[in-house]
């Protein structure tokens, strides 16, 4: 494989053979003309004769950087598969970053693998003890404290202790991989944060403490109410807010920067970022899928790692 001079290399796996993978990989690779080289993992096997077409104007579309690593998936999901061949580079070399096109959770648990979705393989391949689901835009960003778990699970969670170093683990992440410091706004997990307690104690009793003690340290504010905090963020500069559970910070991520946010792994011992989408099986094939998440993931991928190394 053709790396940078100094070592570096992105790896984009194709994704699910049956969603827009190829297509927004070969549109964002056209439009950005990145200056670092390019591996894509996959196999011939699982597409049509146009998806083969496809990943082939792919490769020669920007051939002086792009090139193609035919992954064995006897036995799996193609998808699982090329993740898998991408994870085992990447750990063998902290130049190399993975950026994963969308997959189904669906077939990956039908073809016999117990992980639900990316995240989960990264953070069990990897063995990392810390980690959190990140959501990136320009203009916003998003960490969740809690991820695929039942909303009736979520107020166990909600201990000062899990907050502080959850809070610390996303700024120490962010200041190694960026160089910067952000500004963190923690959301409240009740209406209104609670009405000063009538309508749910969780912010009195361990969101505030939290907050309080971790101002010491960081520059954190809150817990603002869940349905103003993203209007409060967008006064600010390069905020992350900090929410509690899966919808109540993605849904407003998504709204806004469904065709531009970025997923992105904290935690691992190489750069992973993604399109924030799914397969969109809908429009798989019609050539009119939309590449900018994915375009961001790579170009994200791309600056972090010149971070990094």
């Amino acid at each position: 494989m053709e790396k940078a001079p100094d070592g570096r290399i992105l790896l984009i796996t194709l994704g699910d053979p049956d969603g827009i993978g190829s297509e927004i990989i070969k549109k964002s690779l056209e439009s950005i003309r990145l200056q670092i080289p390019v591996v894509l993992l996959g196999n011939r096997k699982y597409y049509n004769d146009d998806s083969i077409e496809v990943l082939e104007e792919i490769r020669h579309s920007v051939k002086e950087k792009v090139s193609f690593l035919e992954v064995n998936t006897e036995g799996n999901d193609p998808s699982f598969m090329y993740v898998k061949e991408a994870v085992s580079l990447a750990l063998n070399d902290p130049k190399y970053a993975i950026i994963t096109a969308p997959i189904s959770k669906e077939k990956w648990i039908g073809s016999g693998n117990q992980f639900m979705g990316h995240t989960d393989y990264l953070v069990k391949s990897c063995d990392v003890n810390k980690w959190a689901m990140f959501f990136w835009s320009d203009s916003i960003k998003v960490a969740l404290y809690t991820t695929h778990i039942p909303l009736r699970d979520i107020f166990s969670e909600i201990k000062k202790e899990k907050i502080m170093n959850f809070c610390r683990f996303i700024n120490s992440e962010l200041f190694r991989l960026t160089g910067k410091k952000f500004d963190l706004l923690m959301s409240g997990l009740n209406p209104h944060s609670g009405e000063s307690g009538t309508i749910g104690k969780e912010e009195e009793e361990e969101i505030e403490p939290a907050v309080k003690e971790l101002q010491k340290e960081m520059n954190i504010e809150g817990p603002f109410p869940p349905d103003t905090i993203f209007i409060e963020a967008e006064k600010r500069k390069d905020p992350v807010v900090i929410s509690l559970y899966h919808d109540q910070g993605l849904i407003p991520f998504k709204l806004n920067n469904i065709n531009s946010g970025v997923n992105l792994t904290l935690g691992l011992p190489f750069i992973r970022t993604s399109p924030d989408h799914g397969t969109a099986y809908d429009i798989a094939g019609k050539g009119i899928a939309d590449p900018g998440s994915m375009i961001e993931a790579i170009k994200l991928a791309d600056q972090l790692l010149k971070v990094k190394t």
